[in-house]
C-alpha cells in the first residue's frame, strides 16, 4: 500500500509542484507506524507534552518523565497523581499540560474514551470527542488521528512546520495549498510526514 501512495504523490508533484517531488525522492517511501505497545493514556500524554514545544524540547521531557516514573515502579497513568505534581513539574511539565493529562486520565479511567470507542468514530465524532477535552485542541486530536489511528488523510492546518511547508512548496510552483491537499486526498497525512521529515 505505502508503495502505491508513494508514486500517487509522486505523480502529483511531478506534474503539480515539482519542489515536492523533490523531498518525496529524498525521503523515499514513508510509512505510518502505528505503535503495537502504546496504550491510549500514554499517547494523550505524549501529545500534551508535544504541544507548541520543537521535537527535541519535548522528546527531553518525555524522556524526563518516562525515566522519573520507572524510577517510582509506576506506570505512567498512576505516575500522573496529585501526589506527584511536584516532581512532574521537576520533569518540565507546566500546570496546565499536567491539568490536561490528569483530565484525559479521568475520562479513560471512568470508561468514557478508550480506544474501541474513538476508533470506531467517523472522524468528525472522534474530533469532537477529543477536543472537549481540557487543553487538548484540533492539533492534538490530529497528531492522535496520525500516530495512534493511522489515518491517512489528516492534515493540520495549525502545525507551523506544515503550514511553512505546504505554502513554501506552492509559492516555488503555480499552485495553492488547498488545490495540492485536494489532489494528494486521500493521502494528506503522508504529505504531512514528508514535510516534516524535510525540516526534522
Amino acid at each position: 500500500m505505502s508503495e502505491i501512495i508513494h508514486q500517487h504523490l509522486l505523480k502529483v508533484s511531478n506534474e503539480h509542484c515539482p519542489p515536492l517531488e523533490t523531498i518525496i525522492r529524498k525521503n523515499g517511501i514513508i510509512n505510518i507506524d502505528v505503535p503495537k505497545n502504546l496504550n491510549l493514556f500514554d499517547c494523550l500524554a505524549q501529545t500534551v507534552v508535544e504541544q507548541q514545544l520543537s521535537y527535541k524540547a519535548a522528546k527531553s521531557i518525555w524522556k524526563n518523565i518516562k525515566n522519573s516514573a520507572l524510577r517510582s515502579n509506576l506506570s505512567l497513568i498512576d505516575y500522573f497523581d496529585d501526589s506527584n505534581t511536584n516532581t512532574i513539574r521537576e520533569n518540565g511539565l507546566s500546570k496546565n499540560k499536567i491539568k490536561a493529562i490528569m483530565g484525559a486520565k479521568k475520562e479513560i479511567q471512568n470508561g468514557t474514551l478508550t480506544f474501541k470507542i474513538i476508533s470506531n468514530m467517523d472522524y468528525q465524532e472522534y474530533k469532537k470527542k477529543i477536543t472537549k477535552l481540557w487543553g487538548f485542541g484540533d492539533w492534538s486530536a490530529e497528531m492522535i488521528a496520525i500516530f495512534y489511528l493511522g489515518k491517512t488523510n489528516i492534515w493540520s492546518e495549525k502545525d507551523l512546520i506544515l503550514n511553512r511547508g505546504i505554502h513554501e512548496l506552492c509559492d516555488k510552483s503555480e499552485i495553492n495549498p488547498e488545490k495540492l491537499l485536494a489532489l494528494v486526498n486521500p493521502y494528506q497525512s503522508y504529505l504531512a510526514l514528508h514535510l516534516w521529515r524535510d525540516k526534522d
